[in-house]
């Protein structure tokens, strides 16, 4: 018996080799997110109900709980720039306010390193924002934070890497 290539092993039911190239085929840029806010899950105040995604100065914006921003990895945020993102936006506790100990001073750390790459390569490190948040702050400063951040980065157009293949 020869050896049988994938392709030729997973094939929808009816036999249709065409729905597994569609499942292998890349993301369209239509639903690619233009700018990413990384939004820690304890900077959230009670009640708040922040958009997931919007548009804003015709950019998609998506919003991404994590459970502490001192989990993201700088190769993480990366992958977002390299992905095609203008920039993302990282929103930690205030400093000296992290319900986890050092996570806000872990992101910190790692935004920065970020922006110094970035900053080797030829790009605006401004593409890699952190700003700080807390709980007690009236809810609404939050939405107010986080577009404000976004309109920052949207001004910097669009993103070098993205044609870059």
């Amino acid at each position: 018996m020869g050896t049988v290539s994938f392709n030729e092993m997973h094939i929808d039911p009816k036999g249709d080799p065409r729905v597994l190239n569609q499942a292998c085929a890349p993301m369209p840029e239509a639903l690619s997110p233009d700018v990413i806010v990384y939004l820690c899950t304890n900077c959230i105040p009670q009640g708040v109900n922040l958009p997931r995604q919007w548009n804003q100065d015709g950019s998609r914006v998506l919003v991404r709980e994590v459970p502490c921003s001192g989990k993201m990895d700088g190769q993480y945020l990366l992958h977002a720039l390299e992905g095609g993102a203008r920039g993302f936006c990282v929103v930690a506790c205030p400093k000296g306010d992290c319900r986890l100990s050092q996570g806000n001073y872990r992101a910190e750390i790692r935004v920065h390193t970020v922006q110094r790459l970035l900053e080797e390569i030829g790009l605006s490190p401004e593409r890699a924002q952190l700003v700080h948040f807390s709980p007690a702050d009236p809810p609404p400063q939050l939405e107010q934070l986080a577009r404000s951040t976004v309109e920052r980065i949207c001004a910097l157009g669009v993103n070098p890497l993205h044609g870059a293949k």
